[in-house]
């Protein structure tokens, strides 16, 4: 018999609604930066993604070094404030507990972001005002490869929605003052789901299109078995944090992904009826957006079998 997967840590399902809700929730500071229990591998993974910051995954502008080096200063004293079990620091060297890698905080060549990203599973987008708009001036982004926050250096993150179904619309100026009236020393957390083929907490080339295809695959073996969406499918949960820099003032929004099987949710019949509730409320727009439609059909046999 297969061995019971742990519960996911995050299950932002039980409170979500059918409406795309912002949903913003007060963040303490150790809550800020999360060590994973496949840190190591995952660290190996993430920075031969990042190494020589290819422009599919991070860019930035010259003006953003102060906001980076701020950004990457209160990382370290986070990490060894919070995470002391995980890291140490040798004068500017910090050290990685998990995996033994060493990273020179001052290291010639390297941005402090880059640094940041090699240390920290977390993703960043660095915004800064100007003329009355937030603006991305640096970004690394590992998670997905779509490229398409990289590419919103120099402009608005209204770009990088456009592809999501009347998010602009209806919520772009209220996620504009969002970003704008998170204030220092007040950091907020919010979370994204869905559920995907993709195991990988790294999304592959072509993402959003990779995604859609493997949600057409899975579908095809599910409607001829739906008892295997338990292993076929994964729970893929991003974190999303959004700390104000005091010093320069830029505003640091964190990306954290999470991914476990479905069946780490089988004996959960709180999360399961949520998420039946959700596949069933949301707009087909939406769920063809997260590639969620194919496979929504299996999913619910999936889950109304392990509810009744």
């Amino acid at each position: 018999m297969p061995m019971p997967c742990a519960q996911p840590r995050h299950r932002p399902f039980l409170t979500a609604g059918a409406i795309f809700q912002i949903g913003l929730q007060p963040m303490e500071a150790g809550q800020w930066l999360d060590i994973g229990t496949d840190h190591a591998a995952f660290m190996a993974a993430k920075r031969e993604r990042l190494e020589g910051r290819p422009p599919l995954y991070y860019r930035s502008l010259a003006s953003s070094r102060p906001a980076q080096s701020e950004l990457l200063e209160l990382a370290v004293a986070n990490l060894l404030a919070h995470h002391a079990q995980h890291f140490s620091l040798e004068g500017r060297r910090l050290i990685d507990c998990e995996d033994g890698s060493r990273h020179e905080l001052d290291a010639s060549g390297r941005e402090p972001l880059e640094i940041a990203s090699r240390i920290l599973e977390e993703d960043f987008v660095l915004f800064e005002r100007q003329g009355g708009r937030d603006i991305v001036i640096a970004a690394s982004n590992a998670y997905t490869s779509s490229g398409r926050i990289v590419s919103c250096v120099g402009r608005d993150m209204h770009f990088a929605h456009e592809p999501v179904p009347g998010l602009n619309e209806q919520l772009g100026a209220r996620i504009d003052r969002v970003i704008a009236n998170v204030q220092p020393g007040k950091p907020v957390v919010r979370f994204n789901w869905f559920i995907t083929p993709i195991a990988s907490r790294l999304f592959p080339e072509t993402s959003h299109a990779g995604n859609a295809e493997a949600a057409e695959r899975a579908a095809e073996r599910l409607r001829a078995d739906h008892r295997l969406a338990g292993e076929m499918l994964w729970m893929r949960v991003e974190r999303q944090t959004f700390l104000r820099l005091p010093r320069s003032g830029a505003l640091a929004f964190g990306i954290h992904t999470y991914s476990d099987p479905l069946s780490s949710l089988a004996g959960d019949g709180e999360s399961l009826a949520a998420i039946r509730r959700l596949l069933g409320a949301y707009s087909e727009e939406r769920l063809r957006y997260a590639s969620m439609l194919p496979t929504r059909e299996p999913v619910l046999r999936w889950i109304e079998e392990r509810l009744a």
